[in-house]
């Protein structure tokens, strides 16, 4: 009986935000056909109204699908903005969250033992730092599973092997593989958005974009550091998850006594750091990479 009135008490007092949100809801959508009808193209005045979706958005929603359909919209005039903000859209919403914490289990197996130069724990101490690091659901990954093609008796194939079956031994099923490890409450509520219960499925496309960045990352594939460096420049997701890399390796507190010969590597470090940075920041400014 208290359960009955508690939740009548509730309801009634989420009815006003409830209302609001429906109001914005409608609003925004008869907004969004405006745009449409009229060809509007300033991104930044129709995001003015259309951001306002994201304050009460939910996975599988109506709200989500008319975001949706304003990324269909801006993909009639602008493909690359529109596949970006998809992107967004579907990290925000949890879709990818599975993706990531899998490459982290897949991390945490094959790493386990090892040690940085501190005698920390290897993916506690880097791995898990690195991938924190990601600015979306790939970076994370990458970040993840950066130098276990490097570091382990395993190649990048193989890697991306045993990825897509930890992603099925989760998804498929999630009470007894998933709930059961009390996972969020151990690291991911520091990587990622809580779950949907929805998981993406990784294109090819996407396949292709994480085993190319993993070889470009191993530098056993490069004739010298000069050359694997330069490599990791050409390709934006490797260069993005290298800075990260390079971030936490510059960070010498993890070590109790640096020796000359740990303060020379960081200082090697730094200048990677510099030269990949500059290149970073050229691309974002579309300047060309002087490779």
């Amino acid at each position: 009986m208290e359960d009955s009135i508690l939740s009548k008490e509730l309801i009634e007092a989420f009815r006003p935000i409830m209302e609001m949100n429906n109001a914005r809801f409608r609003q925004v959508k008869t907004m969004l056909a405006g745009f449409i009808a009229t060809q509007e193209k300033d991104l930044n005045y129709m995001d003015e109204y259309m951001d306002t979706l994201f304050d009460f958005m939910d996975p599988q929603s109506d709200t989500e699908m008319l975001m949706r359909q304003y990324c269909d919209y801006i993909a009639t005039f602008d493909t690359k903005e529109a596949k970006e903000r998809i992107n967004y859209l579907d990290n925000s919403m949890g879709y990818m969250t599975k993706i990531v914490y899998a490459a982290g289990l897949v991390a945490q197996k094959l790493h386990m033992g090892q040690t940085d130069k501190g005698g920390h724990d290897y993916f506690e101490s880097h791995l898990l730092k690195v991938a924190t690091r990601g600015f979306d659901w790939k970076e994370k990954v990458v970040g993840f599973l950066h130098d276990a093609a490097e570091d382990c008796d395993i190649t990048v194939a193989e890697v991306i092997e045993q990825l897509d079956t930890e992603i099925s031994r989760i998804t498929d099923d999630p009470k007894e593989n998933w709930y059961d490890e009390e996972w969020w409450e151990e690291w991911m509520e520091d990587i990622d958005v809580y779950p949907c219960t929805v998981t993406h499925s990784i294109t090819d496309d996407e396949r292709n974009d994480l085993i190319t960045a993993l070889s470009l990352l191993n530098h056993h594939t490069a004739s010298s550091r000069e050359e694997y460096i330069k490599r990791i420049a050409g390709n934006r997701l490797a260069l993005r998850v290298k800075l990260n890399d390079l971030e936490n390796n510059m960070d010498i507190s993890s070590i109790p006594d640096p020796t000359e010969k740990d303060l020379a590597r960081i200082e090697r470090y730094k200048k990677e750091y510099e030269y990949l940075m500059k290149v970073f920041r050229d691309s974002i400014n579309n300047k060309p990479n002087l490779i």
